[in-house]
């Protein structure tokens, strides 16, 4: 709840979060029963949460297993659709072997280059096991690549931002809050306290007792 709060009221497309766990062994070997057996025990949560958000265009997936925990993306598709299809994001994302048409596949590719970034340790949960920068010649399969930063478009800040923040290497920032903010710091800041104002009332509002679609319609 802490995590997905301002994309469950809808001021937010997508989150990310870790769900805590061992869901992939540290050298990067094949899954053991346990391994398994936990994360299809998550995958069955994640699908409970799928058919109750569903109807309200709300998604969860798994988008890589890794031995601290399971990253899982919380998006809505509609509104994720909209951000992506927009030039700042869709000609930055091309450059990186992005299809922003489809989505699916472009959390695939998310998905798959997180993987690489994490030195092979972790295990893409999108079945998709080529790599995921295939298309460049100096890459190959055991090749080991920068964390793709990019993922700012997917979590729906604001582009220019993303933008610097690759540009700049994360340096050189304004503000650090949801995000490290290079251009609008006052709306950013609002944004911040909008984000914090929605968490405490949507997670205060889950511990009485309703549930996460509830939540969802209610802040329509």
């Amino acid at each position: 709840m802490r995590n997905c709060s301002p994309t469950l009221a809808g001021i937010k497309p997508a989150s990310l979060f870790t769900y805590p766990g061992v869901y992939a062994h540290q050298d990067g070997s094949s899954a053991t029963a346990a391994i398994e057996d936990r994360r299809a025990r998550l995958l069955n949560v994640i699908a409970q949460c799928n058919r109750e958000l569903a109807p309200l265009g709300i998604h969860l997936s798994v988008l890589v297993w890794r031995p601290c925990g399971a990253l899982v993306y919380v998006y809505r598709r509609k509104s994720l659709a909209t951000y992506l299809a927009d030039p700042r994001a869709k000609t930055a994302l091309a450059k990186e072997g992005y299809d922003t048409d489809n989505l699916p596949m472009c959390l695939a590719h998310l998905a798959s280059r997180i993987t690489l970034a994490s030195n092979n340790a972790a295990e893409c949960a999108c079945g998709q096991t080529r790599c995921a920068l295939d298309h460049q010649a100096h890459c190959n399969n055991d090749c080991t690549c920068e964390f793709p930063h990019e993922i700012g478009y997917f979590l729906g800040y604001p582009y220019d931002d993303v933008h610097q923040f690759i540009v700049q290497h994360g340096e050189n920032y304004k503000v650090f809050g949801a995000w490290k903010v290079y251009t609008d710091v006052g709306r950013a800041l609002a944004t911040f306290d909008s984000y914090r104002a929605c968490t405490q009332r949507l997670t205060y509002v889950y511990q009485q007792g309703c549930s996460l679609a509830q939540l969802a319609q209610a802040t329509r």
